[in-house]
């Protein structure tokens, strides 16, 4: 009998993970300067994106890439009762069967795994704001549980759960990395950094 496989594929960092700024692979971690290109350096994406109905033009409001270790330091100042509503969020609203079926029909294509919102089941096609995230090792992308999308709608509801230390600390997160916001710019979301 056969063994099965249960490495995941090893596949590129397709152009969605690409930084749209520096018109190539993400190389640093925004947080602690990492090199994050060689092989076995684990680290994650997230890039929120705006679409404008009508147009094929679209901004990133922003994006970054964060090493594992960083992240996780990250995810640990986010309060506990913030971190238990997620994950309630998450198991209530998400279907995980429906989920499961599209990664193993598609084992090798991250793009059937962001074509829709993972909460909502909206097309990205319909979407005029959404998040994208993954999992990446070196130059290769990890296709365990990510990549996947979430839906600018999904984001807000997420947003309503998140204790005010929480919101401070993404809020921190944002000025830091991306600066204020110019007074003519809408202000980046707080609750657009929840998910690392």
């Amino acid at each position: 009998m056969k063994e099965e496989n249960t490495t995941p594929p090893k596949i590129e960092i397709p152009k969605d993970f690409h930084s749209f700024s520096k018109q190539g692979l993400f190389e640093r971690c925004i947080e602690c300067d990492k090199f994050l290109l060689d092989e076995g350096t684990e680290y994650f994406i997230e890039k929120a994106i705006k679409k404008y109905p009508g147009y094929k033009a679209f901004d990133v409001i922003f994006e970054y890439a964060i090493c594992s270790a960083c992240a996780e330091k990250m995810r640990k100042r986010i309060s506990k009762e913030s971190m238990k509503s997620i994950e309630k969020y998450f198991a209530e609203n998400v279907d995980v069967g429906q989920r499961m079926d599209t990664m193993q029909a598609n084992p090798d294509d991250p793009g059937a795994w962001i074509s829709e919102c993972m909460v909502k089941g909206s097309a990205k096609t319909e979407l005029s704001e959404f998040q994208i995230y993954a999992h990446c090792n070196g130059k290769h992308l990890q296709m365990v549980q990510m990549p996947y999308l979430i839906s600018g709608q999904a984001l807000d509801e997420i947003a309503n759960l998140l204790s005010e230390k929480t919101l401070d600390e993404l809020d921190g997160f944002v000025n830091r990395h991306f600066g204020p916001p110019p007074e003519l710019m809408e202000p980046i979301p707080k609750k657009r950094l929840v998910l690392i």
